[in-house]
């Protein structure tokens, strides 16, 4: 009998897909921002949308603080885009990324990509912690035009197109 690998519950968890968004913060000075792949809608009377923030994200105190940040649902035209904002690279070419990708201020401050799927605006109602992560909660208080596309996924420790997600085997018991 051959024993079988059980996978890790990082690698687990790395098999749940999800979304990939561009959440933005201004600080009245500097433009923060990252790629979230844990956003969900908290409710929908108000909406209301939750992500998960990793602890020492230079955004998080900012949209702690009240600023209105922004959630921006990335297309797979973003995959580039993201592949240049998680890299090692620094604030000024990752600026510069999101400049040759048309990234604007909104009225609100924080940075957006009109060609998202949508972007929606909000300001904080709960955060809470959670080990090595922030539970952020908040409340929305408008959202762009809907943009037709694909959405980017995160997927297996990836970003990805649906087209680049292999199907999934069939298993003989």
């Amino acid at each position: 009998m051959t024993q079988q690998h059980v996978p890790s519950l990082y690698d687990s968890f790395a098999l749940y897909g999800s979304g990939v968004t561009f959440v933005s913060v201004h600080d009245g000075a500097r433009d923060r921002f990252f790629i979230a792949a844990s956003v969900l809608t908290a409710s929908v009377d108000p909406f209301t949308i939750a992500l998960s923030v990793g602890g020492s994200r230079d955004a998080l105190p900012v949209i702690t603080g009240g600023a209105t940040w922004a959630v921006s649902v990335l297309g797979t035209q973003h995959l580039p885009l993201v592949r240049a904002l998680t890299g090692r690279t620094s604030h000024a070419e990752r600026l510069d990324a999101l400049a040759a990708r048309g990234a604007q201020s909104s009225p609100e401050g924080p940075l957006w990509l009109p060609d998202a799927l949508v972007t929606l605006w909000a300001r904080s109602h709960t955060v809470v912690p959670v080990n090595d992560q922030f539970l952020l909660v908040g409340a929305v208080i408008r959202g762009s035009v809907h943009q037709e596309s694909t959405p980017l996924l995160r997927w297996n420790r990836d970003f990805r197109t649906t087209a680049a997600v292999p199907a999934a085997r069939a298993s003989v018991a």
